[in-house]
């Protein structure tokens, strides 16, 4: 049975593994850990964070974390599940609990490769929007997702990308 669960940090060892197994050795994705010089491993942000653990036992098979930028907005960092447990609804289980406990925040933003579109399609029918796209050197190309908590936000947005007329803001 899969527990889901807010975690501090994760098991090192299982989250590297994990990582390495899921997103490093696929091809798409360069190791951070390879270009890390000293001070980032001594940088620690002080702010809201929130880290989702999807255990099997003691052994962590999906992960889900993110930390807020600003008062009003969240970013969603990574995502997986392991290879074995996906389409199973564990991510589902995750961005529901993500959702949940940000639900404060005004804008939760993602990013996501241009080929994750199995996750991309999930967030799209989970109320996320398309705001943008950019290039991260770890990742390449990403889509840029946002969830709007905050109604007269997502007016705004729509009024900007020609969704509804300025008077319906």
């Amino acid at each position: 049975m899969i527990e889901f669960k807010l975690v501090d940090q994760y098991p090192k060892e299982q989250f590297d593994d994990l990582m390495d197994r899921n997103l490093h050795n696929m091809g798409v994705f360069i190791n951070s850990r390879e270009f890390q010089r000293e001070n980032d491993f001594k940088f620690e942000k002080e702010c809201h964070k929130i880290k989702i653990g999807a255990f099997i036992g003691d052994k962590l098979i999906g992960l889900s974390c993110g930390e807020a930028t600003s008062k009003n907005q969240f970013v969603m960092m990574i995502s997986l599940v392991e290879k074995e447990y996906r389409k199973q609804g564990v991510y589902t289980k995750m961005l529901d609990m993500m959702l949940e406990l940000t639900k404060d925040f005004d804008i939760i933003r993602s990013y996501h490769h241009i080929h994750n579109n199995q996750i991309i399609s999930l967030k799209l029918k989970n109320d996320f929007y398309i705001s943008g796209m950019d290039h991260c050197y770890f990742v390449g190309p990403r889509i840029i997702l946002e969830h709007y908590n905050n109604e007269k936000l997502l007016n705004v947005m729509k009024y900007r990308v020609n969704l509804i007329r300025e008077n319906e803001i």
